[in-house]
């Protein structure tokens, strides 16, 4: 694409984005300085970066552009390969460009052969897959990649299947479909925020509020849970977990589902507009880490 906003020329190239970094980026870059999207479905977005620099074509940018923006990324979309045919039941992309293209030309994704509609996993920006909506047996193979990713400790996108549905893309009900892998989606959906929040706290990072990230526990069950941990009387970000552990200041931990605590807590709790969401626990400042040591 090039000459589509202002009087420079441009080239872009696609970019996939996930809610859980827009959310990140509306806390470094927003207003005018956010990056533009196309909303696709589900958690997923797409984007332009600049292919000179990587730079993102911004809020502020397309308000100066010629043209539409859906229509600046159909251009750029429109370089991309051939889908590539599916080996297991899965299709693998590894390009980010063909990814774009997978979510943004939904009739030609439409056409690929698998075992019902398609069913969209972008877990990485270059690593998407396309599996049919009844093939239980690919969907435990995405799976399987989906811990992989996580596990290697990359930027990640989004856990949350799609599926194309009358010329759109929409969640897909895995629960009620494949409710032999509940337990498999439950896990990976908690890894995946984990990242997500943990890319969230740096950004949020400040002296008054204690930003607690969750943590991973499997349980004797083969259950995969989240819990944070939250300093009694604390001023704390926290994050949505499965469980709250509150450390009192005398010693003793206590442990609280989400549910309860926030119940417990009633209107002394704000839920904020975060992306990943958080909660606002009122408290005192965080004590620095000198002052804790000579209590």
């Amino acid at each position: 694409m090039t000459g589509a906003f202002g009087n420079v020329d441009v080239k872009a190239v696609p970019r996939v984005y996930g809610a859980g970094e827009l959310g990140v980026l509306s806390i470094t870059a927003p207003g005018d300085a956010h990056p533009r999207v196309e909303y696709v479905g589900g958690e997923l977005f797409i984007g332009l970066d600049r292919a000179d620099d990587g730079t993102p074509v911004t809020r502020g940018d397309d308000e100066k552009a010629a043209r539409p923006f859906p229509d600046a990324v159909a251009t750029a979309i429109a370089v991309a390969g051939r889908i590539p045919a599916p080996i297991g039941g899965v299709i693998r992309v590894d390009d980010e460009i063909l990814a774009a293209s997978v979510l943004f030309d939904r009739p030609r994704t439409a056409a690929v052969p698998l075992e019902g509609a398609p069913v969209v996993f972008a877990f990485a920006r270059d690593r998407l897959l396309i599996v049919g909506e009844n093939d239980e047996a690919a969907m435990a193979s995405a799976l399987d990649l989906a811990e992989e990713l996580y596990e290697a400790g990359g930027p990640l996108v989004s856990a949350h299947p799609v599926i194309l549905a009358e010329g759109a893309w929409a969640p897909f009900p895995w629960r009620e479909r494949f409710p032999s892998l509940q337990m498999r989606f439950e896990r990976v959906l908690r890894l995946f925020s984990v990242r997500a929040y943990e890319a969230q706290t740096v950004a949020l990072r400040r002296p008054d509020v204690h930003i607690a990230d969750p943590k991973i526990h499997v349980r004797e069950d083969g259950v995969t849970i989240t819990f944070a941990a939250w300093p009694k009387d604390t001023a704390t970000l926290l994050p949505v977990v499965d469980n709250v552990m509150v450390a009192d200041p005398s010693g003793a931990l206590s442990v609280a589902t989400m549910e309860d605590f926030l119940e417990a807590a009633g209107d002394a709790i704000v839920r904020t507009g975060l992306s990943p969401a958080r909660y606002f626990v009122p408290g005192e400042p965080p004590r620095a880490q000198g002052d804790a040591a000579h209590a």
